[in-house]
């Protein structure tokens, strides 16, 4: 397969750290799950993320609002901590999920609204260490 992974890594670093990206790509087990990674990583931070338009915490606060609707909640959770570590507000992540409640329903919701409670709590401890 080919490697894709190079053309986003920087963005994709920015935004999750390089503990959380090294954990998840690569570490991830070699095969098609690493290739689809790599190739989504190409495609969501090498292209669409540098694109002129939106700032960062524009991209992150649309990113949680669409895996709150879509009830997402692996990647919600890469993202809310992405989202931090650009600069959203813990204030404005609870207010994107808030708004989310009108069009996924107040159980999706409310599971986001869990997942970035406990991203807060640990993102928090890992600042403080």
């Amino acid at each position: 397969m080919p490697d894709f992974g190079f053309v986003g890594e920087s963005k994709a670093r920015e935004l999750f750290g390089d503990k959380r990206y090294e954990a998840t790509r690569t570490n991830a087990p070699a095969g098609r799950r690493r290739d689809l990674i790599r190739l989504a990583d190409s495609v969501v931070f090498g292209q669409v993320y540098p694109r002129p338009g939106l700032t960062p915490e524009q991209r992150s606060l649309s990113t949680v609002a669409a895996l709150t609707v879509l009830g997402q909640l692996p990647q919600l959770r890469a993202h809310v901590t992405g989202a931090l570590n650009v600069g959203v507000s813990e204030d404005e992540i609870a207010e994107v999920i808030t708004q989310m409640a009108m069009y996924a329903g107040f159980p999706a919701a409310l599971n986001a609204m869990q997942v970035a409670d406990e991203c807060f709590d640990a993102v928090a401890t890992e600042r403080k260490k």
